[in-house]
C-alpha cells in the first residue's frame, strides 16, 4: 500500500498522507514521496495547486517517525544528519514551490507534522485539529520547523509553544496566525478553495508569490522600490488579460 495517495482533478494535485496506523508519521519513504510529487508538480503545466491532506481522523501528521529516528541514532550521527537533511529538503521544496500549496488539518498536527502544515501557503483546519511542538518533552527541539513557524506566528507566542510543548486547539492556533482559517467541512473547503485558486492566472501567482515573501525581510523603502519594478513587469505580462477585461466592459 502506498504511503502517499495522489489524485489530480482539473489543475489541482491532491496528496494524501497514508500511514493512518502510524498517525501519518513522517518516515523516509513518505518524505521522499512528498518531495518527488511536489517537484513533479512544479514542472507540470497541468498542476496549479497542490493540496496536502491526510487519511484517518486521528492525525494529520504526528511528526517524525520516532522508531526510524531511533534506528538512525543507533547507527551514528551521520545517519541522524541524513534523516534531518531529508526533512529539511521537504520544507525547502514546499517553501520554494512557485505555485500554490494548501494543507488541510484534521486531528493532531505535531512537531514535524505541524511544520509541514504551516509551511504551505494556506493552512485550513477543522474543529478537531490540534497543534503542538512537543519535542521539548523528550529532550529535543523543533529546530527545522521554527523556520516556517516564525514566518507566520507572533514570536513570543511561538516561543511559548516551543518551551512548553503544550497542545493547542484550532481556535488558539488561528488566533496566533499558525493557521489560515477554521472550516466546518474540511474536504469540501479544501476542494472549493483549491479549485477556485486553480482558475487564476498561474504566471501572476508565481510572480506575486515571489514578491509577497521576498518583501517580508526587506527595508521598508527598498521594498517600495522593488514592488514598483515588479508592478511594471506584472502589468506588461498581463497585457492580454487587461485588454480582454476592457473589451468585456465596453460591450
Amino acid at each position: 500500500m502506498s504511503v502517499l495517495l495522489k489524485e489530480r482533478k482539473n489543475k489541482v494535485l491532491y496528496l494524501t498522507l497514508n500511514r493512518p496506523e502510524n498517525r501519518n508519521a513522517l518516515n523516509s519513504e513518505l518524505i521522499n514521496e512528498l518531495i518527488s510529487a511536489i517537484n513533479q508538480a512544479e514542472n507540470d503545466e497541468d498542476v496549479n495547486v497542490v493540496v496536502i491532506r491526510s487519511n484517518g481522523d486521528k492525525a494529520f501528521c504526528a511528526g517524525a517517525d520516532l522508531k526510524e529516528l531511533k534506528n538512525s541514532i543507533d547507527q551514528g550521527i551521520n545517519s541522524v544528519r541524513k534523516y534531518f537533511n531529508l526533512y529539511a529538503n521537504l520544507i525547502k521544496v514546499i517553501s520554494k514551490f512557485s505555485k500554490v500549496s494548501i494543507s488541510g488539518v484534521k486531528g493532531y498536527a505535531l512537531a514535524g507534522g505541524c511544520g509541514l502544515a504551516v509551511a504551505c501557503d494556506i493552512t485550513l483546519a477543522d474543529n478537531t485539529a490540534k497543534f503542538g511542538i512537543p519535542e521539548i518533552n523528550i529532550g529535543l527541539w523543533g529546530m527545522i520547523i521554527s523556520a516556517p513557524i516564525l514566518k507566520n506566528v507572533i514570536p513570543k507566542k511561538a516561543w511559548e509553544l516551543f518551551l512548553t510543548g503544550k497542545i493547542i486547539d484550532a481556535q488558539y492556533a488561528n488566533s496566533i496566525g499558525l493557521i489560515t482559517t477554521i472550516v466546518d467541512n474540511l474536504n469540501e473547503s479544501l476542494e472549493n478553495l483549491a479549485q477556485e485558486i486553480a482558475t487564476k492566472d498561474i504566471n501572476t501567482i508565481k510572480l506575486a508569490k515571489q514578491v509577497f515573501w521576498g518583501t517580508l525581510n526587506m527595508n521598508y523603502f527598498d521594498s517600495i522600490d522593488y514592488l514598483k519594478e515588479m508592478s511594471s513587469i506584472l502589468a506588461f505580462q498581463a497585457k492580454n488579460n487587461i485588454e480582454n477585461f476592457l473589451n468585456s466592459k465596453s460591450k
